[in-house]
């Protein structure tokens, strides 16, 4: 169960060997040196040391000198309490806990943060007090309590919590008038949990291969991005004179952009006889991509168990784009659709695109509208896919029921998504 830590003192004393070996030539010398290895490496002499050097480290939730390398504060683990209000912050998510302190007591630190055979760390054990941790300390013949009350000081609080003139502070108004001056510090771990999922989602296997096929014109499901980040490094050339987890980081963090949008706003087309003739064009991006792919998939032989799923993929991606621009003309003022001008717009696409209340209940009890809508969008996917091909083509009738029903269950979602509004 223990086996962890003792693979990790005899991983540092060969380390240890070989610095000291390096630099000896006398073969008496080398034997001595081996010797001493032995002796302080041996886990009740190291473990005693160590327990001893902790006092030099200080694991901490939010390091001061992220806000300026000189300065000097009290170590703090921030207990902040979960809530659902919307926000990112401590409490409302699960982030590492930093490490300041000497670097040549480091050491300690690893050693506390080996996870044993239940993937919980050493420290955790000594935490909880786990039988485990006690057996392992009561063997080596030293006085677990001690050793515990040592090792768990690395997160103990000061008793009079200090900041530093260095660390940037705000003004913080009070209803009285006055001012609480705030010092404000970096949540090192939720900087790093944020870094590596960003990592991932730019850089994982799975990202790669996505990104690869859009540069091959292929079909993939797609992946994630974030535009318009920004890198910031701490430390300069040491980062390890900033934290832990900042060393880890090669001292870079991500910023994400705080601006906001810049957004054209683009002209709507109310239609005035059909909503697939006048809204929805097959020239255009979207869909032209979309339809492409569509095509390729279709004609790829065998039309395998992958294959298909990639075509109900693309199915998908067409009809949600339908039902994308459909919902730009249901965000117009409801009752639009009652000037003359859209008098010959279909009843089913009246009842389908204006979301007026007079129009409510036929939404909802009347289902001719709902199928000639799933028809119209199956028969427009089926018309275009025919053009794609260059020749007019005729679908078997379980490809175009595939596609009907695929309408169905999208549209379904989409009137369901609309109910909360109505």
């Amino acid at each position: 169960m223990t086996q962890k830590i003792l693979d990790f003192l005899a991983e540092r004393k060969q380390k240890w060997l070989d610095a000291k070996l390096k630099k000896e030539t006398d073969e008496a010398q080398q034997q001595l040196i081996k010797v001493s290895a032995t002796e302080k490496f041996a886990p009740a002499i190291w473990i005693t040391d160590a327990a001893k050097r902790v006092t030099q480290l200080s694991m901490v939730s939010h390091p001061g000198k992220f806000s300026h390398p000189s300065a000097k504060i009290s170590s703090l683990v921030a207990q902040a309490t979960s809530n659902n209000d919307g926000y990112l912050r401590s409490g409302n998510m699960t982030y590492p806990l930093d490490v300041l302190g000497n670097a040549a007591a480091m050491d300690v630190y690893k050693f506390l943060s080996i996870p044993l055979s239940d993937e919980e760390t050493v420290l955790a054990h000594f935490e909880s007090e786990t039988p485990l941790i006690q057996n392992f300390i009561s063997a080596l013949h030293l006085d677990f309590k001690d050793i515990r009350q040592d090792f768990l000081s690395i997160k103990a609080d000061a008793a009079k919590p200090r900041t530093d003139a260095l660390i940037k502070q705000v003004y913080f108004p009070l209803d009285d008038g006055s001012y609480h001056l705030l010092s404000i510090l970096t949540p090192s771990g939720m900087v790093t949990e944020l870094k590596q999922r960003i990592d991932h989602m730019r850089f994982s296997d799975e990202s790669k291969k996505a990104r690869q096929c859009k540069k091959d014109q292929q079909w993939h499901n797609g992946f994630q991005d974030l535009p318009n980040l920004t890198i910031t490094a701490y430390g300069g050339t040491k980062p390890q004179n900033i934290s832990v987890l900042n060393n880890q980081n090669a001292g870079r963090a991500y910023l994400l952009p705080c601006i906001p949008p810049e957004l054209n706003k683009q002209p709507i087309r109310l239609p005035t006889k059909d909503f697939f003739d006048q809204c929805l064009f097959i020239e255009n991006e979207p869909f032209k991509i979309l339809f492409s792919i569509l095509k390729k998939l279709i004609d790829i032989k065998p039309n395998n168990m992958e294959t298909r799923e990639d075509i109900n993929d693309a199915l998908d991606e067409i009809i949600e784009e339908i039902l994308r621009q459909a919902d730009r003309i249901k965000e117009q003022t409801p009752g639009w659709s009652k000037d003359p001008r859209y008098h010959r717009l279909p009843e089913s696409q009246r009842i389908w695109l204006d979301l007026h209340p007079d129009q409510q209940q036929q939404r909802q009890n009347n289902s001719e509208w709902y199928d000639d809508i799933q028809e119209c969008i199956s028969d427009w996917i089926a018309d275009h896919l025919s053009k794609q091909a260059g020749k007019r083509i005729q679908l078997q009738d379980v490809d175009y029921r595939h596609i009907f029903r695929k309408a169905h269950d999208l549209l379904k979602e989409q009137l369901e998504h609309d109910k909360e509004f109505l």
